[in-house]
């Protein structure tokens, strides 16, 4: 999702949970660049793959390997590769193509959601593909491809997130606040027909940017709040945070648990961790992959600067 994000000052936010600083991860080459904007990533494998928002025909591609030695050294920088993305020009089938927005990997194919503004809806999609074990190039047919309405209109809000369970995909609505959904929902998609199914799913303000893979029946997802977003996002109780009232002025960056149930989603009883807050910046974390046995590694797209960083739990 694309927003013009401004510099603001905060005051300090005390949240109910653990509070975790970050490690960035030095990058370097055209990943840096603010026209990428990273919207997604997940794992092949042993390898990260970071998906850009916009068109390009490439993905970026870190191994896992790289990482642990640059976190490990805390020396240099990395350089991720571009791998080949071929996909339909959606900028041309799809009205309103505004970009790519999660990856999810399944073996050997490969899932992306797509967001659209359509005369002022906001509409999404889900595209398929595969991709090559060896030269990791990722291909996508035209035919394969299904539209998705959202829940609700807000203006650039769609799914955000993709996750594998089963033999399914679970798609998640960014807002799911409680003055804006009464009975949320997210989506289930069978994998044998691409057959939707509303599953129930819990309020909780805010924004919902990306989620990790499931474990256990159980995965993390980043929660964000930027305050220019309180018109579009009218948050409600925060009944994650320690003293549960409404906060619609400080910026919230934190991680929270989710559960898959027989019958739906719900958060579990572990506490939200709360990010140490950057001074003056409001950081628009886009993606967020599991990291070893403790930890995550998490991704901004452009503001207030392309950040890949860890985070140990």
């Amino acid at each position: 999702m694309s927003k013009f994000f401004f510099n603001i000052l905060f005051l300090p936010i005390f949240l109910f949970g653990k509070n975790s600083s970050i490690q960035e991860i030095e990058l370097e080459g055209i990943i840096t660049n603010p026209k990428q904007e990273i919207s997604g990533m997940d794992w092949y494998n042993d390898n990260l793959f970071l998906l850009p928002e916009n068109l390009g025909g490439y993905l970026f591609m870190v191994t896992k390997n790289e990482i642990e030695k640059q976190l490990s050294s805390k020396k240099g920088s990395l350089q991720p590769k571009k791998i080949i993305f071929n996909t339909p020009d959606y900028s041309k089938s799809i009205p309103g193509f505004d970009g790519f927005e999660a990856i999810t990997f399944n073996e050997n194919s490969v899932y992306v959601s797509i967001e659209a503004d359509q005369n002022d809806m906001m509409v999404g999609y889900i595209a398929w593909g595969n991709i090559n074990p060896n030269s990791y190039e990722i291909n996508i047919l035209e035919k394969d491809i299904q539209k998705i309405n959202t829940p609700i209109q807000i203006d650039n809000l769609s799914y955000e997130s993709i996750i594998g369970h089963k033999n399914n995909l679970l798609l998640l609505y960014e807002a799911n606040g409680v003055n804006l959904r009464k009975k949320p929902y997210q989506l289930s998609i069978s994998l044998n027909d691409f057959s939707l199914k509303k599953i129930k799913g819990p309020n909780i303000e805010y924004r919902i940017t990306d989620a990790t893979k499931v474990e256990k029946n159980k995965f993390w997802a980043i929660n964000y709040y930027w305050p220019g977003d309180k018109k579009n996002l009218r948050p409600g109780v925060d009944k994650l945070s320690k003293n549960k009232k409404v906060n619609s002025e400080q910026t919230v960056e934190r991680l929270v648990e989710f559960k898959i149930k027989r019958n739906g989603i719900s958060l579990t009883n572990k506490k939200p961790i709360n990010l140490i807050l950057e001074e003056g910046n409001s950081r628009n974390w886009e993606a967020i992959v599991r990291f070893g046995s403790s930890g995550f590694l998490i991704a901004t797209d452009k503001y207030p600067r392309m950040i890949l960083a860890y985070i140990k739990i």
